[in-house]
């Protein structure tokens, strides 16, 4: 979860880009650019001629223009084992490399879930990725098939206050959530249904390798965090003869059994790294009321009590279950802890759980208009997909209280898993395997990542023939673009093939100050900038920290913010000591 580092950076992107003397990321939009590395030996695995071609025209939407992002769609197989036949979309965008002359090839990303979007992941992040690679590579990303832009699983969803908890030994709870599992699928549409059973990992990296030709790269060169690792290393095991450098950042434990996924998490361990740090610091905002994990357990009981707390808008409540989703939203990422010491700290001391509830919804998706974007449901059946299994409901009950068993603050979170019930018969489990004869795969490790925590990626480099290991000293999820020490030997790797020796290391800033002094945090630093901004004559609304978080591709900022308006050069440079990066 990089959006607050996405944040200052779209806000010194925009202002910057008021002067005429500033070249952002692909200024010079591509059109149809030759390979630049050697063709593949043989074709993607498709013989419809409607397939594997990519018209690009610049991205609607103001957030495209800014960042420079040409779209287009690709049009695959649904099956690729029976083309021709019938056909689905991916969407994909790029920025598109200010230096052609230099171009290396296409970078492409997937920013993981599985269900993530990664149109919405490039236009936030082609602005923070490091110029050595983006002067090198057209950077790439697609929407999955199942996912967002692309050929999507459309269901009718409502999350709000329906985050499921249960009890141990709550027979009747588990009886009713194995009802809402085996009916889950009802509110999509019949075209959505159908399309279920083909969105798994495996087809998603043979679509892959349709965008590679079509792309026009030889080989691939590819950055995955978290399940983007799982398609990875898939793609690896498919087509290892086709991988030039893949990085995959925060490891999905390499195997098809769902329910380990479930079991092995890190989110206890990340929860108390996150209170002995706030209770060691008296920058924290807890610091008066804590403990920190004394808290939790206060708003734990208060819930418990009263049924849920409340928020600043009356139609909504903070529920039990959307108060450990909050923690587990925040614990992805250090730069968020602040955010969630606040939100605490506003429950407990102000009964107030607005922000502990824009954290629950920025994980399952709410959109501004209520709504909730698909990634959620897609996830669920990307994972099923892949998943070959569909054990009896008793065994799936006893896998989760297994995994609820090793939880000491989400057990009735972890308890209610349903794992698969209700989800199509799989028909192309996931490929797991050594990726034999592929280049040299960097794996990247966090020790303290929570939700895919370091074991994984020593079991996938362990298991990937060409895997060398990096290991990451810091707490949160996946480490490139937000450990700075990781991003040169991305870096390296990416553009000149040097990897790390096996089993090397690097470690977050030690003198990194999570908590800082009120009102000097980067959030609070935005909201200032916005603040003077206003001041200075833009028409600006107030802004509040929950408007930043549920703003994470900042549309907000592009649809407010004009670099072209003379005014608001004006006004930048007024406020020119509160932009980052000026």
């Amino acid at each position: 979860m990089r959006r607050v580092l996405v944040l200052v950076a779209l806000l010194a992107v925009s202002a910057c880009s008021s002067s005429p003397d500033v070249v952002t990321v692909g200024a010079e939009p591509a059109t149809d650019r030759p390979p630049t590395t050697d063709p593949a030996t043989t074709d993607p695995q498709t013989n419809n001629p409607d397939t594997g071609t990519l018209d690009w025209s610049s991205c609607s939407g103001t957030a495209g223009q800014l960042m420079e992002l040409e779209c287009a769609t690709l049009t695959v197989p649904l099956d690729h084992d029976a083309p021709p036949g019938d056909t689905i979309d991916i969407a994909v965008a790029r920025a598109a490399t200010a230096d052609p002359d230099r171009r290396i090839g296409s970078l492409v990303f997937n920013p993981g879930g599985p269900g993530g979007s990664g149109i919405e992941f490039l236009t936030s992040v082609a602005a923070v990725v490091p110029p050595a690679i983006a002067e090198r590579f057209d950077l790439v990303s697609f929407d999955p098939r199942g996912v967002g832009a692309s050929t999507a699983i459309d269901c009718n969803l409502d999350f709000d206050d329906d985050v499921a908890l249960l009890e141990a030994g709550d027979d009747t709870g588990w009886e009713t959530l194995v009802a809402e599992s085996e009916a889950r699928s009802d509110s999509c549409t019949a075209d959505s249904r159908a399309l279920q059973p083909y969105v798994g990992t495996n087809n998603a990296a043979r679509d892959l390798d349709v965008l590679r030709d079509a792309l026009g790269d030889g080989q691939l060169s590819y950055v995955g965090f978290s399940y983007g690792t799982r398609l990875g290393a898939t793609y690896a095991e498919l087509f290892p003869e086709r991988v030039r450098a893949l990085v995959l950042d925060g490891a999905v434990k390499p195997t098809d059994d769902l329910a380990l996924l479930g079991i092995e998490q890190g989110f206890d361990a990340a929860l108390e790294s996150f209170a002995a740090t706030c209770d060691a610091d008296a920058d924290c905002p807890l610091a008066d009321v804590g403990p920190t994990l004394d808290v939790v357990a206060g708003l734990t009981a208060a819930i418990a009590e009263r049924g849920s707390l409340p928020t600043d808008d009356g139609d909504r409540v903070l529920t039990q279950g959307e108060l450990q989703l909050s923690m587990i939203a925040a614990l992805y990422s250090t730069q968020l802890w602040p955010v969630l010491a606040d939100a605490l700290f506003a429950a407990d001391a102000q009964q107030d759980a607005t922000l502990l509830q824009v954290l629950a919804d920025t994980y399952l998706g709410r959109q501004s208009d209520g709504s909730y974007d698909n990634s959620q449901f897609a996830g669920f059946a990307i994972n099923c997909a892949d998943d070959p299994a569909r054990p009896p409901v008793d065994e799936v009950r006893t896998q989760a209280e297994l995994a609820a068993t090793g939880s000491e603050y989400f057990g009735e979170f972890l308890r209610a898993s349903t794992g698969c019930i209700g989800a199509s018969d799989p028909i192309d489990p996931i490929a797991i395997g050594p990726a034999d004869g592929a280049a040299p795969i960097l794996v990247i490790g966090t020790t303290g990542d929570p939700a895919t925590p370091y074991d994984w990626a020593v079991e996938m480099a362990e298991l990937l023939s060409s895997g060398v290991l990096f290991t990451v000293e810091a707490e949160g999820h996946t480490a490139f673009l937000s450990v700075p020490c990781v991003d040169g030997v991305v870096t390296d790797y990416l553009v000149d093939l040097e990897l790390p020796d096996d089993g090397s290391s690097c470690a977050a800033e030690a003198s990194a100050d999570v908590f800082s002094p009120a009102g000097e945090g980067e959030l609070e630093q935005l909201i200032a900038l916005f603040d003077c901004l206003r001041d200075n004559g833009l028409d600006l609304p107030e802004m509040t920290v929950g408007d930043l978080l549920s703003d994470p591709n900042g549309e907000l900022f592009l649809d407010l913010l004009d670099p072209t308006d003379p005014a608001f050069a004006q006004a930048a440079l007024a406020c020119q000591d509160l932009i980052p990066g000026f």
